[in-house]
């Protein structure tokens, strides 16, 4: 996959076919982590394409796959900063190709000093956020916080 930092150009037949560019991919992706660091995490919402699909571990309450913009915001946006820290957030990697992006993030669990890793494969096309694909990283922290008992810890 191409960083958009070294890739300028976005080939017109696919723009086209798809009617989204690397930049409005990028745009998408970046307001919801945006929107979660300023502390409004549910106005992302209106980004969400009514199908949109996500797909996170099956040991998180939120886990599973689930597809309909409705679990989403319900189930995510409206409680994922109970969890998650925003304001400890950072891009690790942030990789852009057309209607596809990776957000390789750093981001605190609310209570702790703990910073866990998340990668977030998402889908966009215009202008709308299809899918999220989720995987955590050493997630002992949030299981710890959410009560969840894993490898006899």
């Amino acid at each position: 996959m191409t960083n958009t930092d070294t890739h300028n150009a976005t080939p017109t037949r696919f723009v086209e076919a798809h009617g989204t560019t690397t930049e409005e991919t990028r745009a998408v992706v970046d307001a919801y982590y945006q929107a979660g660091d300023e502390g409004h995490l549910p106005s992302f919402g209106t980004y969400l394409d009514e199908r949109f699909s996500v797909t996170a571990p099956n040991y998180l309450p939120w886990g599973g796959t689930h597809v309909g913009a409705d679990f989403f915001r319900e189930q995510v946006l409206e409680h994922l900063t109970e969890t998650l820290d925003f304001s400890r957030f950072s891009y690790e990697n942030f990789t852009v190709e057309e209607t596809h992006a990776v957000a390789l993030i750093n981001i605190g669990v609310v209570g702790t000093d703990d910073i866990i890793k998340i990668s977030e494969h998402w889908e966009v096309r215009d202008g709308k956020a299809k899918s999220i694909w989720v995987a955590y990283f050493e997630p002992q922290p949030l299981l710890k916080l959410l009560g969840i008992t894993v490898g006899g810890n």
